[in-house]
């Protein structure tokens, strides 16, 4: 390599030197070089090199350095058969009330009229009630798998989204009541080395034992995945 005089700087070698012996005893000296004939050639050196760098540094998360190869394996909300008996119960109860209704003031039972009109507010306010814990737990609880992560988002005004790596799992299970395992439903614990949020809770979801199964199959994967890349290294 040159100084900025033109000279041969004799403190930056152009070439590693190797030496063997003959037959005689004669040194052989072999030259190899180490650089090619337009010198060394460091990452971004090269005209166009440090833009495409810079833009993939600043490429959207779903683009960006760290996630080639990621798939979305499984992805689902919270189920409305959880709703399925709380639906029921209420649908009983108006039929009640309208054989109420009809015997109140079909028969001309005035005496009743009062308890009749507070019944029917009652029961439509359990219908609103019914009907916004639906919409919440319908659009506030949403569930994704990757290859790589778990996502997990609650809220439904001020939603909060959480990702764990699969690589930090440490362990899946189910937790079911006696209702939930007829209705095959019930919430996957997720459980990984973090320490700021050690647990998931995937609440509500139909088939858990499928669920708990792909999890824990997609981190077993991406543990071998990660070994065999280091490995080759």
């Amino acid at each position: 390599m040159a100084n900025p005089n033109g000279e041969p700087n004799p403190f930056v070698p152009n070439q590693a030197v190797t030496t063997s012996t003959t037959l005689d005893g004669a040194p052989v000296v072999a030259e190899t070089p180490l650089y090619p004939p337009q010198g060394p050639d460091p990452a971004g050196t090269q005209p166009g090199q440090p833009e495409a760098m810079e833009q993939g540094a600043n490429a959207p998360p779903a683009t960006g350095p760290g996630v080639e190869g990621e798939e979305v394996v499984w992805e689902a909300s919270y189920s409305m058969r959880n709703f399925l008996g709380r639906i029921v119960v209420r649908v009983l109860l108006t039929l009640a009330w309208i054989a109420l209704a009809v015997e109140t003031w079909g028969e001309g039972h005035s005496d009743y009229a009062f308890l009749t009109i507070l019944a029917g507010v009652v029961l439509i306010g359990l219908w609103l009630a019914l009907l916004y814990r639906m919409a919440q737990a319908r659009y506030g609880h949403y569930y994704r798998l990757t290859n790589r992560r778990l996502f997990v988002s609650t809220g439904l005004m001020r939603r909060r989204r959480d990702q764990m790596e699969l690589l930090r799992v440490k362990d899946v299970y189910t937790r079911q009541t006696l209702v939930e395992r007829w209705m095959s439903l019930g919430t996957v614990i997720v459980v990984s080395s973090e320490k700021e949020l050690p647990i998931f809770y995937i609440t509500g979801v139909s088939d858990p034992k499928q669920v708990m199964d792909l999890i824990w199959n997609a981190a077993r994967t991406e543990r071998d995945v990660r070994s065999t890349n280091i490995h080759s290294v």
